[in-house]
């Protein structure tokens, strides 16, 4: 996510900017912030939410695993997701991703960057939930995401089996604002959704580190 906040408030139609910029980042990690666009009474939002998905019940005292992922085919009846897919759902802009694919036989996994063609930022469809700890009235609200991922199409079916749920532009508006019980009819939608246009390019094992943060880790693999 190196695309600055102007840019992304120009290509999601942003009204108002509720964050700080995170910076230019090329490795970003579960539990770190990441940009989330939301839909609220007209307005259409840009702020920061939690990468990890922390469900309102939750007891975070138990140090469960809290989910990056939920899967389309699954979550909108899941106890953990179907209430954030019912009516909290937000965008998460991207400028590519990373995948890994193990080649036959015993050698490690070669990383991929997924990136658009046209090198405009991307939707991702996520889900969100507020936590706030029972223990502590005055505590402050965890805002928490998750990315909603589906069977693998295109260029990344080579590479792996499932990707990230790639939202177009004529779903951005139906995916903020859809009533729940108007939800059903838009995931038929997101089902049928053709293969995103993405290159895929080999990168350096150097991503494997998420302490490695910079745009080196972008540059094609030298063989």
């Amino acid at each position: 996510m190196y695309s600055s906040v102007d840019r992304l408030t120009e290509r999601f139609a942003v009204d108002e900017v509720h964050t700080e910029p995170l910076g230019e980042r090329y490795n970003i990690a579960p539990t770190t912030p990441v940009y989330a666009i939301r839909q609220a009474e007209g307005t259409r939002r840009l702020g920061t939410l939690r990468w990890g998905f922390v469900a309102p019940w939750a007891d975070r005292s138990r140090r469960r695993p809290e989910p990056i992922n939920a899967r389309l085919e699954t979550a909108a009846d899941s106890r953990l997701f179907g209430p954030s897919v019912a009516s909290r759902r937000c965008l998460l802009p991207a400028d590519g991703f990373y995948e890994w694919h193990r080649p036959e036989g015993s050698a490690p996994k070669q990383p991929y960057l997924l990136a658009p063609d046209d090198g405009a930022p991307i939707a991702f469809a996520g889900i969100w939930s507020s936590w706030r700890d029972r223990g502590d009235p005055d505590a402050t609200p965890l805002y928490s995401t998750a990315i909603l991922t589906t069977e693998a199409q295109g260029e990344i079916t080579a590479i792996h089996h499932r990707m990230p749920v790639i939202l177009p532009p004529a779903l951005w508006e139906p995916w903020l604002t859809a009533e729940p019980d108007e939800i059903d009819h838009v995931l038929t939608e997101v089902r049928s959704l053709p293969a995103p246009g993405l290159t895929a390019t080999p990168i350096s094992t150097r991503v494997n580190n998420a302490r490695n943060d910079d745009p080196g880790l972008l540059e094609p693999l030298v063989e």
